[in-house]
């Protein structure tokens, strides 16, 4: 049995899926299985897997989203420890080594990411999160997003515990989970890139107004739904979900949705009255002249 699981979901990914399989059999920790899961590609990504056949699991499903494939692939998984790949971006060789030896040596950790590097056409551009954060990050990481999909590498036993991905969203269920675990597990950072994020006209997050959407329902989820948050915490969940509010509502109104944009100002008043009723004002005035 593998000791790691590396579970690659993808979808209509024929140009650039070879290259990402190829940087997981590059690694030179060697003890992996490769799962791809393919959520109803009509492409031509089967076909460019073909001669990789013999090196990786080939799953094949009906289009369900990013959050179904992965939980898919965990499901097809043997590993004590997973390691999650967007179909697009590409790991460092010995990325898998590193964390497997951080594992080894802080035992207590559940979840280990790293710096990413993204680039464009080969052309490298910014390398995050600037600033990296172990230990008990739960407070840290709803202040601000900044684990990356594909530097994950998380123990089976914390899945098991905080359950699979949330398939009701469709951009915002890793930042979901990665909250859950990190409410119940210590987690760990590596201050190295260990992963390129590729950016293309097509990446899943382009849809800013879908994605401060499901941010929203994230914060939400988490202050309403959470058991044991302390005061600190619901002080940032309060302003998040005023601040995300203000942001969806200023999309909606830059879209001429001004009933709909409503709706959300009237929620960030509920959660911070005082502080969002002057900033948003000034953010919709500001994007109406």
């Amino acid at each position: 049995m593998p000791t790691v699981s590396v579970i690659i979901h993808t979808y209509n990914n024929e140009k650039f899926i070879v290259e990402t399989v190829e940087s997981v059999l590059k690694q030179t920790y060697n003890d992996y299985e490769i799962i791809v899961v393919d959520d109803g590609s009509e492409d031509g990504t089967r076909d460019a897997l073909l001669p990789y056949m013999h090196k990786i699991r080939y799953h094949y499903k009906e289009n369900g989203g990013i959050a179904s494939a992965k939980n898919a692939g965990i499901s097809l998984s043997k590993a004590e420890f997973i390691a999650f790949l967007d179909h697009d971006d590409l790991w460092i060789p010995n990325k898998l080594k590193i964390q497997m030896e951080y594992f080894n040596k802080s035992p207590q950790v559940g979840l280990v990411y790293a710096k990413y590097t993204s680039f464009r056409n080969n052309k490298k551009l910014r390398t995050k999160p600037e600033k990296g954060y172990s230990g008990w990050i739960f407070a840290k990481l709803i202040s601000k997003s900044f684990i990356q999909t594909s530097t994950v590498m998380v123990k089976r036993d914390c899945l098991n515990v905080v359950g699979p991905f949330d398939e009701s969203f469709a951009l915002a269920d890793e930042y979901d989970m990665f909250l859950r675990i990190a409410k119940r597990f210590q987690c760990g950072f590596i201050d190295k890139g260990l992963t390129k994020y590729r950016i293309h006209d097509t990446n899943a997050s382009k849809n800013d107004l879908l994605f401060d959407k499901e941010n929203l329902r994230v914060f939400k989820k988490v202050y309403n739904v959470y058991t044991g948050l302390d005061e600190k915490e619901k002080k940032i969940l309060k302003k998040r979900i005023a601040r995300y509010n203000i942001k969806v509502a200023r999309g909606l109104y830059n879209q001429g949705q001004l009933e709909e944009s409503m709706k959300y100002q009237k929620e960030a008043f509920e959660y911070l009255p005082f502080y969002n009723k002057v900033f948003m004002n000034y953010v919709l005035r500001g994007k109406a002249s």
